[in-house]
Order: C-alpha cells, then structure tokens, then sequence
C-alpha cells in the first residue's frame, strides 16, 4: 500500500502509494494484533451443519476482539479480519451442510412456539434460537453482531488471498492492473470508514436529503414466514450516510416482487431520518427524495407525509427507480472514430414525470466506459410529489459518484440503491434485535 504500482491501461489508473493519496501513513506493523489457533479454526470448519460451523466461527472472531477491547487501553481504529480462504468456501448460504448437531425436538417445539417447556435449559435454548435464526453468511453475520455487540469501530473482512494479490479460488496471481484496482478500492474504503471523505460532489444542492429504502425477506423459520425486514439509507447533501433499521412485518406483495409499508411503518421508518437530519443540521431539510425500486402506494405515502408533518416547508418527493433492461439504444460505428456506445449521462425525457438516464456508458475522461454489456439504462419516474424530472436526473448522477467502498468513478446505480441487498443481509443477518442507527461505513 505504500508503493506505487504502475498500470498499462486509463481505466485502471495506477496507484501513487497510500500517502501519496491520503495524506496519512500507512504503518508498517498493526497497533495490535490477535493469532487465533488455526487447528480451532479447522475443527470449527470441520462442522457438518452449516447454521453451526458459521455461528461458531464468527464466534471465535468476535469473542477475541471482544475480550481484547475488555482487557486492552490501547485504542483501535479499524479491525482487520483475516480469513483463510476457505471460509469463503464453507461458510455461505449455499456452502454445503450436513444435518444439524442439535437436538430435532428443540426445532420442532422452536417452530410451534412452545419454548417455555425448555426453561430448565433455557441458556442452551436461547443459544440455539440465535444460531438457528442467524444467517449463514460469515462476512453478513460477523458484522450484524459487532454492531449489536456495540463494538464501536469498522470491521474489514479479508481473504488470506486477497493479501496476497492472489484471486480467490486459485492460486494465480494477479496482474499490475489488478493489484492498482484492489489497492484503489480497498484504501478508499478504508479512508472512508477511518470517518474522513476520499471524494466530495461538486456544486451540490444544499439543503436536500436522500432516502432509499431497503427490504429483506426474512428467513422462513416458521414463525416469521413471509415477513420482511424494512430500512432506510440516508445520504446527505454532503454524501456521509446513515443507515435505520424500521419494523419487521408481512410487507412482501403477493407475487412476492414488491414490497410495500403500512402507515404507520411507514411514518416510523422515516421519521427515525427526519429526526436523524435534524439533529446533525439543527434544521429541517428543504427538500427530502425517497428512492424506490417501485411505485410507492397509497398507504405508504400517507405514512411519508406523517412523517414530514414536523414542518411545514418541506417537499417531500417519492422516485421510482428500475434498471430497463428492455431497452437499448444503439450508436452508428461506421465512423472510425466513434467505436463506444453512448455516452453516460444521456436522458432521454419521456414526460414532466418520467425519462430515461443512461448511468453506464463511455467516459471520455478515462477513455473507456464502466461496463461490459451494451449499456441499459435506468427509467426513472417522480411517482410522488412535485420535483424537475431533470433535476431529479442530475442528482441520481450525481448519487451514482458516491460508491466509496470501491473507489467506483461512475457507479450504475445510485448509492440509495446500490448498497440495498447487502445491507439487508446484514440487517436480517442474526434475530430480531433493537437495532441503533449506524453510519454506514459499518455496513460496507
């Protein structure tokens, strides 16, 4: 990280060196450090029962970082978890699972709702709701209970590989490109969640906050079948985020394609922002955009405006966005100059309240465009409220800059959006719990 690595290509800039960037050194020794006992590492992983062999894992991690902040003065600012590689192997949803070591009975009364016959034993049970309910994913679940652990710095989950410059699966290693577009990602990231900005907006709206709304289908344990979990991401004008946990309900539609709040979740959710707002500005926002993978409904709506009922100037916009993947539009090449498709940053305004924006394109400033595919671009639709189709353009551009946890010039979706599923999984990643607002540095 503090040597340049050099690059052949302009959309693989090269890397300067951490300082050279960041303005901050990059130590060469870590402020401390914790060895794990690999053959408890390999015992665990030699758990059949997937729900098992990742709660007992994270619980390794977790219980060394737990006990050092108890026992240590020394203060850290971003824990490193170093994984061995097989960890991203065995410890994932769909890594392979044999049958559970617990006892079936204690499932089948779980599921019917009868646990009082267990309080004899009610340590082991509770132990056992919490592994059963827990997500399978070592790098969602680890980061669910550091925060409900209250552990008050970021976690950076790494590959043994990934230090290395080595991919994943095999043992090759990677290319100079590769290793200058890992080490521009993995060190704005970390700039990001040290609570310092790699980048600001230019120009941007003062007074404007953006929610996007997150939804995850729980888990179907039986108890809960059907329900999902409901969140919010507030980004402001300056581009930090938060991100707010609201209520757990049967808000999935009966195709089970959309979701959508009641009133009443629906004023909580965002009134947890509102709130949020106002104590960082002293003051109300002018405008406040809700962005939506859908058209918002009636009842949702109303719980929105409750919301905003705190004062009486602001203009509460809703915005549904979806990628078109119907609809293309395609350049004459015949000119030997123009070998790219269209330009990112094209819209195509259908109405006062709809239009088309293509957020993936070519990049004259990097000579290359930021994707593979021929580009499809976003439909965007003001559903809710009053607002400039153009203005609501610009700022979705603009919010598709925003992608620090990558180091991304020119994202394809809006960081409202962006980050929605994996904050899910992290939310939804261990039991029903109060869950305080986080800056959303603790979920990248």
């Amino acid at each position: 990280m503090n040597k340049p690595i050099y690059t052949k290509s302009l959309g693989r800039p090269f890397f300067p060196g951490f300082k050279s960037v960041y303005g901050i050194d990059w130590p060469s020794e870590p402020a401390t450090s914790i060895i794990l006992d690999d053959n408890k590492i390999k015992s665990i992983l030699a758990i059949q029962n997937l729900k098992e062999r990742t709660f007992n894992l994270v619980s390794l991690y977790l219980d060394a970082i737990k006990h050092y902040i108890e026992d240590e003065e020394l203060v850290v600012d971003i824990w490193y978890v170093v994984v061995p590689n097989t960890v991203f192997t065995l410890c994932r949803p769909k890594s392979i699972s044999g049958k559970a070591t617990y006892n079936k009975q204690q499932v089948d009364f779980f599921n019917s709702g009868q646990l009082s016959l267990f309080q004899e034993d009610n340590e082991d049970i509770s132990q056992y709701i919490e592994m059963y309910e827990s997500d399978s994913d070592f790098h969602d679940q680890l980061k669910a209970r550091a925060i409900y652990n209250k552990i008050t710095c970021p976690i950076q989950v790494m590959l043994e590989s990934t230090l290395q410059f080595h991919a994943k699966i095999s043992s090759e290693e990677y290319d100079d490109d590769m290793k200058a577009h890992l080490a521009w990602t993995h060190s704005s990231s970390l700039y990001y969640k040290l609570g310092y900005l790699p980048w600001k907006l230019n120009a941007v709206r003062d007074g404007v906050c953006y929610v996007g709304l997150v939804f995850k289908k729980l888990q179907d344990t039986g108890r809960k079948k059907g329900y999902a979990c409901s969140a919010a991401q507030m980004f402001l004008d300056s581009g930090d985020g938060v991100v707010f946990r609201g209520n757990i309900g049967p808000w999935i539609s009966k195709n089970e394609k959309t979701f959508h709040l009641d009133r009443y979740s629906a004023k909580a959710l965002l009134s947890i922002a509102v709130d949020a707002y106002y104590a960082k500005h002293k003051r109300y926002p002018n405008e406040l955009f809700i962005h939506g993978r859908t058209a918002f409904s009636d009842e949702e709506w109303k719980g929105f405006q409750d919301a905003v009922q705190v004062a009486s100037d602001i203009n509460l916009v809703g915005v549904a966005i979806k990628e078109s993947n119907g609809f293309r539009l395609l350049k004459d090449n015949s000119d030997p100059k123009s070998q790219y498709g269209v330009l990112r940053g094209l819209c195509l305004i259908v109405n006062g309240k709809s239009g088309y924006l293509w957020t993936k394109g070519f990049i004259p400033k990097t000579e290359t465009a930021n994707h593979m595919e021929v580009a499809c671009p976003l439909y965007i639709e003001v559903n809710r409220g009053q607002a400039d189709i153009e203005v609501v353009m610009k700022d979705i551009l603009a919010l598709t800059k925003l992608n620090y946890n990558a180091c991304i010039y020119g994202d394809g979706l809006p960081v409202t959006l962006r980050f929605s599923d994996k904050i899910g999984n992290i939310l939804t990643a261990i039991p029903d719990v109060n869950w305080a607002a986080k800056p959303f540095k603790y979920y990248i």
